[in-house]
């Protein structure tokens, strides 16, 4: 017959066992956590009624210069426009307010 020390799990085993239960459960609440978090976030999108209201911005471009695409990146547009006989150039816009952000030129002939 087996002693009572031998029918039961060794000490380790059950810290073992105990241990991970313990993680998994503030995995949980740490996905949990974050669920509720990212939900809550103002700037997350907006409501279908503030998105009706939208906005109006003007971006003032160089006399002659047309734009020529648009591409959303991440988080922002850019919106690639060239001018009669100067750098082309890329604008860099908030979708959410129209606010301009930044400009990159292009200049002729600036290789590497």
């Amino acid at each position: 017959m087996a002693s009572p020390a031998q029918a039961s799990a060794p000490l380790w085993l059950k810290v073992l066992v105990i241990v991970m239960g313990l993680l998994i459960i503030a995995g949980f609440v740490v996905i949990a956590a974050e669920i509720a978090r990212r939900m809550s976030t103002p700037n997350a999108a907006r409501s279908p009624a503030a998105a009706a209201s939208g906005f109006t911005e003007r971006i003032a471009l160089p006399s002659g210069a047309r734009v020529v695409s648009m591409n959303a990146v991440g988080d922002r547009i850019v919106v690639h426009v060239e001018t009669q006989g100067g750098p082309s150039s890329a604008y860099v816009v908030d979708p959410r307010n129209g606010a301009l952000i930044g400009t990159i030129e292009f200049p002729p002939g600036a290789g590497r």
